[in-house]
């Protein structure tokens, strides 16, 4: 199956998907809500509906990431949450990011596919695991306003979380379940991110001699637009400059810089530092 037909069919997936969240919260509301509804239903639609429009699901699905990664024994490096990113210790607004991204390492070199598996599936698993939850002691309590918001966010953590597994590559990036089933494969560009994941786990504890040339420069061959082969040559720079490889290490250099237009704002600073 070509990209082509896989994106049509995530976007006619994700459509019907969508249609079916917002009837499944306008029914819920029509149908449990008592009647007549009172102000607090009607509170509990206009929150559920804010909620949606400042993407709390998509929020919840990088936290899903987050403590997935935690759990796994990763260390935070930045996130974007739609409107805003944290990095560096530092929270600053940018352009909506639709699809929200999480950056994590593993701090031992050990079992890193596994870790890095459990990372990429945390996003999906917490919006189903919770939008389960929700729906549940909506059905099984006493009827209550904040119950209802509860299950309404829960129909639309079920919408976030299942898109997210299917497998296909969007012009923002991959969804988690291509990420997964390219793990499951040993596809090229994921083998590339496990490269690079364990490379800065060594480095979390050693330097760059600890590393390996093996590691960094056996790697497949992958698209020069992808942010794991840019992590790639930045880690191969840092290598060979450590190394005293001052030729090779200008070649990587300007390979990046050829690479410039897709490279996050954070990269380029760091290419800048490297050109003074």
């Amino acid at each position: 199956m070509s990209g082509k037909t896989k994106r049509n069919i995530y976007n006619i997936l994700s459509f019907v998907l969508w249609c079916g969240s917002i009837a499944g919260v306008v029914l819920l509301f029509l149908l449990t809500a008592p009647r007549p509804a009172g102000v607090a239903e009607y509170l509990v639609l206009n929150m559920v509906i804010l909620a949606v429009l400042l993407r709390i699901p998509a929020v919840l699905h990088e936290i899903g990431h987050l403590l997935f990664g935690w759990l796994v024994g990763m260390k935070f490096v930045g996130a974007t949450f739609s409107y805003f990113r944290i990095s560096g210790g530092k929270i600053r607004l940018v352009n909506p990011n639709y699809a929200g991204e999480t950056e994590m390492f593993p701090k031992k070199k050990e079992n890193v596919r596994a870790k890095a598996f459990v990372f990429a599936l945390g996003g999906a698993m917490l919006c189903l695991v919770l939008g389960g939850v929700l729906l549940t002691l909506y059905l099984y309590l006493p009827y209550h306003a904040g119950l209802m918001f509860g299950a309404m966010m829960g129909v639309m953590l079920l919408y976030e979380g299942a898109i997210a597994l299917y497998p296909v590559e969007l012009p923002v990036g991959k969804t988690d379940g291509a990420v997964l089933l390219g793990f499951c494969r040993h596809a090229p560009d994921e083998e590339v991110m496990l490269r690079v994941l364990t490379a800065q786990a060594i480095l979390f504890r050693g330097t760059y001699r600890d590393v390996g040339r093996d590691l960094l420069f056996s790697a497949p061959v992958v698209r020069e637009d992808l942010p794991a082969y840019h992590a790639l040559l930045f880690l191969q720079l840092n290598y060979l400059k450590e190394m005293g490889e001052s030729e090779e290490a200008e070649r990587v250099f300007a390979r990046l810089l050829s690479l410039k237009e897709y490279l996050t704002e954070e990269e380029r600073a760091e290419l800048e530092k490297f050109q003074a």
